[in-house]
């Protein structure tokens, strides 16, 4: 009958039941030839040889030269070398695998960075700006509406005094500039910050706002409402739209 033990063991080593098989057959025997062991284990001498070259690589089995030929006989001590080498192995994953985790953790971060949020309300609008404003970067865009229409004068004041303390530079391509900068207190010193540019509906019509700024790309519309926004963190789409921003800009009229 075979012994349970014995298999779960081998597999756990990495070997079969057949290994487990010919192993205890050859514990019950004193020197066992190949011809022996097949009609034991009813296994083909082809097959026979591979399993027994590999448990001899582990110590399991010993192989004694004979003047005729060759035979076999099991090292039950073979079991305790195996238990060693899989301490050890088992000590060399515990090493390994933390810093493994921790490097691949880093290169999907990397390979990864992609995040999309949606903001809904004119608290979400507000909160997209705040971002905007916040992050200290230069960003540039195409404009629907300046953003008293967007989310009300009075924060919008607090964005602007944000960008002049920050001192990011803003453009922005629109349809219809103000020249006068009389949507805000700052007035005309509100230029140190911020260009915009002109662009003829029939080129580009506009109907909602865009922001590229570091690795952002962020819109939103709002009319009649319904506000609602996307960021979206991307380096490589932020990048395209940049790009495409700039083609714009050089068609755009200066005011």
């Amino acid at each position: 009958m075979m012994n349970i033990s014995l298999v779960k063991v081998m597999r756990q080593i990495g070997l079969t039941p057949k290994h487990a098989l010919i192993y205890q057959a050859l514990i019950t025997g004193s020197g066992v030839t190949p011809l022996q062991l097949a009609r034991i284990t009813k296994l083909n001498r082809t097959s026979l040889y591979r399993y027994l070259e590999e448990m001899r690589e582990r110590s399991l089995v010993t192989n004694i030269m004979g003047d005729k030929t060759s035979r076999y006989t099991a090292r039950p001590e073979g079991l305790t070398q195996c238990l060693a080498s899989e301490e050890i192995r088992v000590e060399e994953l515990r090493k390994t695998i933390p810093t493994l985790v921790e490097e691949l953790g880093r290169e999907r971060t990397r390979e990864t960075t992609s995040e999309v949020k949606y903001y809904q309300g004119r608290r979400g609008l507000q909160q997209m700006l705040w971002n905007v404003v916040a992050s200290g970067n230069d960003y540039a865009g195409v404009g629907y509406e300046e953003w008293n229409t967007s989310v009300g004068r009075g924060f919008a004041e607090q964005l602007r005094a944000k960008n002049m303390e920050s001192g990011a530079k803003s453009r922005e391509i629109t349809n219809d500039p103000s020249g006068d900068y009389g949507y805000t207190k700052l007035g005309k010193s509100y230029a140190k910050v911020f260009e915009h540019r002109r662009i003829d509906p029939k080129i580009l019509e506009i109907k909602h706002d865009t922001y590229i700024y570091g690795e952002v790309f962020a819109y939103y519309y709002h009319y009649q409402g319904e506000y609602f926004g996307v960021e979206i963190h991307n380096p490589q789409i932020a990048r395209t739209e940049l790009q495409m921003f700039e083609i714009l800009w050089k068609m755009a009229e200066k005011r």
